[in-house]
């Protein structure tokens, strides 16, 4: 910790995934892209955390490091991923096999990469189901029929021996649902779930997660660009950028007091936010390929209040007040109740600090 007064996280309670300085890198050719680079962030059961940001932040190499399914040239570096208790990072594949689908499912943003288009829906509900609660045959069947009528697919008994084909995209994405139900996962991942839904279909299927959430008391992790699905279905936000997570909060906190100048321009960007300006505001630039050891803050070239030291001192996650433990932001601006060379020297002692202990 930085200090006793302003810390980089807060102890919580009955947490059931713990993600500890996780660093997921790919090797190629010309470069080492650190993707995932020292990122931490808890779950507890029956709460949904958010992870925002644009599009090549990290959020999807994420949840894939958590799921076991960085391939070659990627590997999972460092950091520690605790589930129930139990670490993940040491487990083989065989190991890592019981834990994807049984405790942990994930769902996708395109339903058909999960569905196989030569076998009915049922069938593929059928196989997760024999694999991880022992069922077959009728009862499987029924079980089957039982998870598309409770993911709100109608005339379920007549549509589990249909194929994915035969389904719209929005009863896909139901029946990829009821897929990762089948396998009764205590934590429920999904990447981008809704993008490719038109709003109404969007709708439906956050309020299905949400009614499932609370049957099961499951946790979830839901990764997004949309600030608007995030107010809609989290309890607590992290906004990852260039493979950091920059800022913490709970939803109504972030929405209505944000602090870090990258989560100001995302809900700045939201339609309807800027009422008064002619044009969308927009963040200028792009996300930088995280390709070097974060040495400054990675979204100063792009951010509005950068001053010098930002260019020479790596800000990470500090409480913006003393005593806001549920509310930090990675920017040498915080902690704002100080002098600001007073935050610099905070971030400076609890980078040094991070490095020793690695």
């Amino acid at each position: 910790m930085a200090s006793s007064e302003y810390t980089t996280s807060a102890t919580r309670g009955d947490s059931i995934l713990q993600v500890e300085n996780l660093q997921t890198a790919f090797f190629t050719d010309k470069e080492v892209i650190r993707a995932v680079d020292g990122v931490s962030f808890d779950i507890e059961r029956g709460e949904t955390v958010g992870i925002v940001g644009e599009s090549g932040s990290g959020k999807s190499v994420t949840a894939r490091s958590i799921m076991g399914l960085i391939k070659s040239p990627g590997r999972i570096l460092g950091g520690s991923i605790e589930f129930d208790g139990e670490e993940l990072t040491t487990k083989i594949e065989k190991e890592y096999r019981q834990i994807r689908g049984g405790d942990i499912a994930m769902v996708f943003q395109d339903p058909l990469t999960s569905l196989n288009p030569v076998y009915t829906v049922g069938n593929q509900i059928k196989e997760a189901l024999r694999l991880h609660q022992g069922l077959r045959g009728t009862e499987a069947t029924k079980e089957a029929i039982n998870l598309l009528e409770a993911v709100g697919i109608p005339d379920a008994s007549r549509r589990v021996k249909e194929y994915p084909h035969e389904f719209s995209g929005g009863m896909r994405q139901r029946a990829v649902i009821a897929m990762a139900l089948a396998c009764d996962p205590e934590l429920l991942i999904c990447d981008e779930p809704t993008t490719a839904l038109d709003v109404t279909i969007q709708a439906q299927i956050l309020e299905l997660l949400q009614e499932i959430q609370e049957d099961r008391d499951l946790a979830i992790m839901f990764i997004t660009h949309d600030m608007g699905v995030i107010a809609e279905i989290a309890d607590r936000v992290n906004v990852m950028y260039a493979g950091e997570i920059v800022e913490t909060a709970p939803v109504v906190e972030l929405f209505e007091n944000p602090r870090h100048p990258y989560t100001r321009g995302l809900l700045r960007s939201i339609p309807g936010n800027t009422p008064d300006e002619d044009r969308l505001t927009t963040i200028e630039g792009d996300v930088p390929t995280p390709n070097e050891p974060a040495t400054y803050c990675r979204f100063a070239p792009r951010c509005p209040k950068a001053f010098d030291e930002c260019d020479k001192v790596h800000p990470v996650s500090l409480e913006v007040e003393a005593g806001a433990e549920d509310h930090t932001a990675a920017c040498l601006l915080y902690p704002e109740d100080v002098s600001q060379e007073r935050a610099i020297e905070l971030h400076r002692e609890a980078e040094t600090e991070s490095e020793e202990e690695l």
